[in-house]
C-alpha cells in the first residue's frame, strides 16, 4: 500500500488549503466568515487516528459507467463570480462555489497562492479518492508575482499549447506543489469558449503509487485568450480494468519497474474508450468545453 505517512501528509494539505463559501443555490451569496476550521481540524485528526490504528484501506466504489453518452456541445447551466459551464448531474449532487483567500509565506514562496475563485463538486460520482474534485481561477499576474515556481510552470504551459510536443512536455499541474507527476496519458488538447489548454489522466506523489483509484485523476490546465487568468482542474477518474491498489504489491521490484509499468498502463487506457472510464472523460471534457471565464 501506499505510504500513510504521505498520504497523511497530503490529504492535511489538501484539507487546510480548502475553505469554501457558499453552496451554490442559484444566487451570488458573498462568502461567509465562519468557524470552518475547526472542522477541518477535526477531520484531520480522525485520518491521522485512522492511519495511526492500522485500519484497512477502503475498497473503490462499484464502477459507474456512462456507457451511452455521446459528445455534444453543452450550453452553461451553472455561473457564479464570473464563471459559466454546463454542470451535468450525473457527475454530482451539486457544487459549492466561493472565494478562497491568498496564502503568502515569503520564507516558502512556492506555497503561496493568490485569492482565486473556486468551484467543488459535492458527492462526486467515484468516491472515497484522494483528490477533491474542484475546478480552480486563477488571476495569472498575482500568481506570478507571488510564486516564481507556478510562474514557471505557466510558462511551460503556454509553450505546450504553442507547440504541442509529441512527448507532451510542459504539461503539468502548476498549482499541485509538494509532489511529482508519475503518471500522464490520455492527452487531448481542448478549446473553452474563451480560451484553450489540454486535459490528461494524471498521478501525482512523492513515492511511487500504483495507477487507478483512489489517486488518478482527470487534469486540465488551461490559459483565457486574453492571458488574464489560470485554470486548473482535478476531477477524479479511474477505469474498471486497473487494479485495486492493494493487488499491486509495493515492493523494491515495483520502483525499479515503474517506468515499464507506467508505460504499459498508459498505453493501455489510451487504447480504452472514453467512455467506459469512471466517470466518462466524455462528461468531463464537457465541462471544460462549456467554461467562460470573465472578471468576477
Amino acid at each position: 500500500m501506499p505510504s500513510r505517512r504521505i498520504l497523511i501528509v497530503l490529504s492535511l494539505i489538501m484539507l487546510l488549503s480548502i475553505s469554501l463559501a457558499c453552496l451554490v443555490t442559484g444566487s451570488e451569496e458573498p462568502v461567509q466568515e465562519g468557524s470552518s476550521e475547526d472542522v477541518i481540524a477535526t477531520s484531520v485528526a480522525a485520518t491521522i487516528a485512522a492511519a495511526e490504528n492500522g485500519e484497512a484501506a477502503q475498497d473503490p466504489p462499484p464502477p459507474t459507467t456512462h456507457p451511452t453518452v455521446t459528445a455534444g456541445p453543452k450550453e452553461p447551466n451553472f455561473t457564479y463570480a464570473g464563471v459559466s459551464f454546463y454542470f451535468n448531474p450525473l457527475l454530482a449532487d451539486d457544487l459549492t462555489a466561493g472565494v478562497e483567500p491568498g496564502f503568502y509565506q515569503e520564507n516558502n514562496p512556492w506555497w503561496s497562492t493568490p485569492e482565486h475563485r473556486l468551484y467543488q463538486f459535492n458527492n462526486w460520482v467515484l468516491s472515497d479518492t484522494f483528490h477533491q474534485p474542484i475546478i480552480r481561477v486563477y488571476p495569472v499576474a498575482d500568481f506570478r508575482a507571488i510564486n516564481d515556481n507556478v510562474s514557471s510552470g505557466l510558462d511551460a504551459l503556454q509553450l505546450a499549447l504553442d507547440t504541442r510536443p509529441a512527448d507532451h512536455a510542459g504539461l503539468h499541474v502548476s498549482d499541485l506543489f509538494n509532489a511529482g507527476q508519475l503518471y500522464q496519458s490520455n492527452v487531448k488538447y481542448l478549446d473553452f469558449h474563451n480560451g484553450r489548454g489540454a486535459r490528461w489522466l494524471a498521478l501525482y506523489g512523492q513515492a511511487y503509487y500504483p495507477i487507478g483509484w483512489p489517486n488518478l485523476f482527470y487534469a486540465y490546465q488551461g490559459l483565457t485568450d486574453d492571458g488574464q487568468y489560470y485554470v486548473s482542474v482535478i476531477l477524479p477518474v479511474n477505469h474498471p480494468n486497473l487494479p485495486h491498489p492493494e493487488e499491486v504489491e509495493l515492493n523494491d521490484a515495483f520502483a525499479l519497474n515503474y517506468e515499464t509499468y507506467r508505460m504499459e498502463t498508459g498505453a493501455q487506457m489510451e487504447a480504452e474508450g472514453d467512455n467506459t472510464f469512471v466517470p466518462s472523460l466524455v462528461l468531463l471534457d464537457e465541462i471544460i468545453a462549456s467554461l467562460t471565464i470573465s472578471q468576477p
